[in-house]
Order: C-alpha cells, then sequence, then structure tokens
C-alpha cells in the first residue's frame, strides 16, 4: 500500500491532528475505511508524512481521587527532667580476681600491679560518685576470686623466668601491704567495706595430687594477713574462705545470693570453658544452691572478662591483672585482659549497672594500617 490511499487538503489535516493520540480501535476502523490492508500499513503510510502515533509506554492512567489522612493526635506528657533519688541503698560491688602478683612477662612485673591497683581505686571512686547522683552508696563489698598471688610451683604454674618475687615476698612485701593502704583509703569514700575470699589454683603450695592438705593455699595466707592488718578499722571486716573449707562462698550482698569461686575446675572443650561453665553451674544451682542458693555467678580464672546468662543465672567472669601471660594465650588462644568487673546492686532490682574497668587503657586497640 502507499500514501495515495491517504486523503487530501483539510481531510488529511484532520487525519494528523487525530491520529497521534488515537486510540487502537480507532486505528483498525480508519484503515479499513481508507482502503489499508492492515493498521501496520496504515502507520507506515502516515510515517513517510513524518505522521507518528505517541506510544504511552507508562502506565496507564488512572483517575484517582487523593485522600489526605489527618496524622494521629499528639498527647504531651510533661517528662520528669530531675533524677529521682529512692528505691533505696545500693552496694557498690567491686570484683578483684588474678593480680598474679610476683608473676614477670614482658608488660607486666610488680611495679605494674601497684600502677593498676592504683588506677582501679580511682575508677571505682570515680563511678562510685556518679552513682550517688542517682542513689545513696554507703557500702563496698570486695570479693577476691582466687589467683591474687602467683605461686611458686616452678615449672607447673610457670617457669622460672616468669616469677619476678617468691611467694612469701608476694603476700608480706606487697599483696599485703598495698591493699591494706587501697582499702584503708577507700573508707573516705565508703562507710563500711566489707572484703570475701575465695582459693585460686596458683595459691596451691603443690599440685593438687600431691598437696597433703587442701589447708595449704597461698591466697588464704594472704587473705588472713590482710585481716590482720586491717584489724584495727572497724568499719572493714574479712570473711573470707576458711582454710580447708570448700573452695567457694555463696555471700548476700543487698538481698541478694552471689556464688564465689575461682574456676580452674571448669573443663574447658576445645579451649573454650563457657559449656563446661554452664554445665557446671546449673549442677551448683541444683547442689550447692539446694543449701544455700544463689541468684548470681562470679568467677576469676579465664583472664578474660564477660557476661553469659546462664539459663537465669547472671554470671560474671572477671579479667586479670596481669598481661602476655603464657595462660590464655596457649590454652584458649586469647590474649589476658586487664580488667576488672565493677557492679552495683539494688535491693529491689539486683544488678542495676555494671562496668568493665579497664587497668591498662583501652580495652579494643585500634589497628594501625
Amino acid at each position: 500500500m502507499s500514501h495515495r490511499l491517504l486523503p487530501t487538503g483539510e481531510a488529511f489535516e484532520k487525519l494528523k491532528e487525530q491520529y497521534p493520540t488515537a486510540s487502537l480501535e480507532w486505528l483498525a476502523e480508519m484503515a479499513k475505511a481508507l482502503g489499508f490492508a492492515n493498521v501496520e500499513s496504515f502507520e507506515r503510510s502516515m510515517a513517510t508524512f513524518g505522521v507518528r502515533r505517541q506510544v504511552n509506554i507508562g502506565f496507564p492512567s488512572i483517575k484517582q481521587e487523593l485522600t489526605i489522612l489527618a496524622a494521629p493526635e499528639i498527647k504531651i506528657k510533661p517528662i520528669k527532667q530531675e533524677g529521682k533519688r529512692g528505691q533505696g541503698d545500693e552496694v557498690h560491688l567491686q570484683l578483684i580476681s588474678d593480680c598474679h602478683c610476683g608473676l614477670l612477662t614482658p608488660s607486666y612485673n610488680v611495679r605494674v600491679f601497684k600502677e593498676r591497683l592504683e588506677k582501679l581505686k580511682q575508677t571505682m571512686v570515680n563511678i562510685c560518685l556518679l552513682h550517688r547522683k542517682m542513689r545513696p552508696i554507703r557500702k563496698l563489698v570486695v570479693p577476691f576470686l582466687g589467683d591474687q598471688v602467683q605461686g611458686e610451683q616452678y615449672g607447673r604454674q610457670g617457669y622460672v623466668e616468669e616469677y619476678e618475687i617468691g611467694a612469701v615476698e608476694q603476700i608480706y612485701d606487697v599483696l599485703v601491704p598495698e591493699f591494706t593502704n587501697f582499702f584503708v583509703n577507700l573508707l573516705q569514700v565508703y562507710p563500711s567495706i566489707e572484703i570475701y575470699g575465695v582459693e585460686g589454683n596458683h595459691g596451691n603450695i603443690q599440685p593438687r595430687s600431691q598437696t597433703i592438705s587442701k589447708r595449704s593455699n597461698w591466697d588464704i595466707v594472704f587473705y588472713r594477713a590482710l585481716k590482720e592488718a586491717l584489724a584495727k578499722y572497724s568499719r572493714i571486716t574479712i570473711n573470707t574462705q576458711e582454710a580447708g573449707a570448700q573452695p567457694y562462698q555463696v555471700i548476700e550482698v543487698n538481698g541478694w545470693k552471689f556464688l564465689l569461686i575461682h574456676g580452674d575446675l571448669i573443663i574447658s572443650y576445645m579451649g573454650i570453658p563457657y559449656y563446661g561453665l554452664e554445665r557446671k553451674e546449673m549442677r551448683w544451682k541444683q547442689s550447692i544452691g539446694v543449701a544455700q542458693p544463689f541468684d548470681f555467678g562470679l568467677f576469676g580464672h579465664f583472664h578474660n572478662p564477660n557476661f553469659l546468662w546462664n539459663n537465669g543465672i547472671p554470671t560474671y567472669i572477671n579479667g586479670s591483672f596481669s598481661t602476655d601471660s603464657r595462660f590464655p594465650l596457649m590454652r584458649m588462644g586469647l590474649r589476658d585482659v586487664s580488667a576488672q568487673w565493677s557492679l552495683f546492686v539494688n535491693q529491689k532490682y539486683g544488678v542495676t549497672a555494671q562496668y568493665i574497668i579497664s587497668l591498662e587503657g583501652k580495652l579494643l586497640q585500634r589497628r594501625e594500617g
């Protein structure tokens, strides 16, 4: 077909106006009326005159009524912005464990221990003063969770090069004078201080398989010596594990019960202690907890601070004072973290705040490059 079938004059001008926006039905009728074989030949003929249809490639236009939705009603209720003091006193619960006094590593020795103990004291006080703006804090409770001493089982607890001083010097030349100074100075901040303590494996005089008496533990010796040193301070009480007793304590802090145990008897699987800890703690809940129920678990030993929720038992694993020791690196593949848990215990709510106090600087080290 050719364009000769198209009309001329005014009829063609009118066709050009209608054609671009015409419907397919109109095109089919017009193509038939003009004698074209089909719509496509009609379109080709119109195209020779530069007339083309306007193809709409979008969505078909749908006429819609715009509905404006009203915003929901907002009720402004005044918010009291002053702090509310009340809900009873809170107790500052400061965990201390794994001082390993006497251990010698590239980054840890007796001098560093003293520096980190001073940093712990200053940070404790800063946190306590902050919390006193919310609730009264009149008591400090310190559970020693074992391994305050490095001991002196050469070849078992460490190589001879890893001991700066012996066990007697660790206790009487460093730990007792340093912690006596530590607690007496804190009496300026806390009206009363309670101290508890359990033994750690580094306090063992000999390997467990060779120990004649379970009373022989350097941690227990340290606690007794510290008790004598603080005896004249009536606002400080020490209730540590008795020699030969079970290696744990259950203590009450502001109405809540805490299990204290070092944790060296926890069996690790593939170097990871948490599964073994969960199993053992659940069993202790049904054994120790029958006569001495407890709400929280406090552990040391693993040199890496952590918090676990063991089937309803909030559990705190403390860090250490030492750094670059072989135990966590070789046993778990982790470097030890010089940090200690600091908790606040409310009579109604239990632990209301928890802090990890870093003793060596930042807990996370920025990687360069």
